[in-house]
C-alpha cells in the first residue's frame, strides 16, 4: 500500500479519564470501524439508540428506493409513493405483515426476502448488544472530589474517601494508589514513571458504607518532602483502583480515580458523614461527601483524659 493511502487512514483520537482531556493520540488506526464491538458497548445509551435508529431508518429508505424501482411490485401501494414503499419496508423489515401491501412479483419477493434476512439478522444483534451492555457488572463507587495532604494520628497523611452509592455490600475489596510524575532521562527523553503508594489499609473484607483510604508519608515514601511546588512541577498524578466482589453480581466490579495537582488540598480534612442515629442505626449522608473542613489543631497531651488510651491502641 503506498505511504499516502496508508496515512490518510490513520486518524487523531482524544483520550479522557474520568471526563477530563487526557491525551490525544495521533496517526493511529480508525479502531472504532474494526471494532464495532467494544465501541457499540462503551458509547452511551444515548448515543447506541441513536445509531440503532439511524441504521434502522437507512435501510428502510433503502429498501423502499428498491421496491419504487419496479412500479406496481407492491399489491395496494401507490405507484411512485415513497411513503407506501417506506411503510411497507417497514412492515417487511419487522416481519409484521398487516396483509394490505404485499409484494406480487419476482422482484419485489426478492426484495422481500433480502430484507426479511436482514431484519432477522439486526434484531439478533440489537438484542446481543442490549443484553451485553445491560449484564456488565458495575460498580458504583463514589470517590471524593479532592485529596487531601493533611494529618492523621499526629502523621502527615495522603487522604482520599470513597463511597458505595448502591446500598449493598463489597466483599473483599482491594484500594490502591499509583503515583505518576513525568520527568526527562539523562538521554532527554520523557518519561512518566509510576510508584505504588503503601495503604494503612488495603484491604476490606466488606465495603458497604465509606472507606477512608490513607497513605503515612514517611521516610519511605514517594511523597516525602514533596511540596505543592515540586508536585505542579513533575506534573504529579495520583490513579485510585477500587474492585472487589459484588455479592448481587457475584462478579468482580471496579471503581477508578484520577487526580491531578489542581485536585489536592493542604492542610484541610473531611467532613464526617457517618452519625449514629437513635435508634442505633448509622446514617451516611453523601449530601456533604466531598466538603471539606480546615485541618483541627492536634490536642495537647495536658488536655487529653488521664485514662486515655496510649496511641495506637
Amino acid at each position: 500500500m503506498p505511504p499516502h493511502r496508508r496515512l490518510a487512514r490513520l486518524h487523531q483520537r482524544r483520550i479522557t479519564i474520568d471526563g477530563r482531556p487526557f491525551a490525544t493520540l495521533k496517526g493511529v488506526p480508525a479502531l472504532r470501524w474494526q471494532d464495532p464491538y467494544h465501541f457499540l458497548l462503551s458509547i452511551s445509551w444515548g448515543g447506541f439508540f441513536g445509531l440503532a435508529l439511524a441504521v434502522y431508518l437507512i435501510a428502510n429508505l433503502v429498501f423502499a428506493g428498491l421496491y419504487l424501482a419496479e412500479p406496481g411490485g407492491v399489491t395496494n401501494a401507490r405507484i411512485g409513493s415513497f411513503l407506501d414503499a417506506f411503510f411497507f419496508s417497514v412492515q417487511t423489515l419487522g416481519t409484521m405483515g398487516y396483509g394490505v401491501m404485499a409484494p406480487n412479483t419476482v422482484y419485489a419477493n426478492s426484495v422481500a426476502a433480502a430484507e426479511s434476512f436482514t431484519g432477522m439478522l439486526g434484531v439478533a444483534q440489537i438484542t446481543g448488544l442490549i443484553f451485553a451492555r445491560f449484564s456488565r457488572p458495575k460498580a458504583m463507587i463514589l470517590f471524593s472530589r479532592t485529596i487531601l495532604f493533611t494529618q492523621h494520628d499526629g502523621e502527615p497523611v495522603l487522604m482520599l474517601r470513597a463511597g458505595n452509592t448502591r446500598g449493598n455490600q463489597i466483599l473483599e475489596a482491594e484500594a490502591s494508589v499509583s503515583f505518576s510524575t513525568a520527568r526527562i532521562t539523562q538521554e532527554g527523553a520523557h518519561m512518566r514513571g509510576f510508584e505504588e503508594l503503601k495503604l494503612v489499609r488495603a484491604k476490606s473484607p466488606l465495603f458497604a458504607l465509606s472507606w477512608t483510604i490513607i497513605h503515612r508519608i514517611d521516610e519511605t515514601s514517594p511523597l516525602y518532602g514533596q511540596t505543592e511546588w515540586t508536585l505542579r512541577q513533575s506534573q504529579a498524578t495520583f490513579i485510585v483502583l477500587l474492585s472487589g466482589t459484588d455479592e448481587n453480581y457475584s462478579q468482580k466490579v471496579y471503581g477508578r480515580k484520577t487526580y491531578d495537582v489542581d485536585d489536592m488540598l493542604w492542610g484541610q480534612r473531611f467532613v464526617d458523614i457517618i452519625k449514629i442515629r437513635e435508634d442505633g442505626y448509622r446514617l451516611l449522608d453523601f449530601s456533604g461527601f466531598h466538603d471539606t473542613e480546615p485541618q483541627r489543631p492536634l490536642k495537647p497531651a495536658k488536655d487529653l483524659p488521664a485514662d486515655a488510651p496510649p496511641k495506637g491502641s
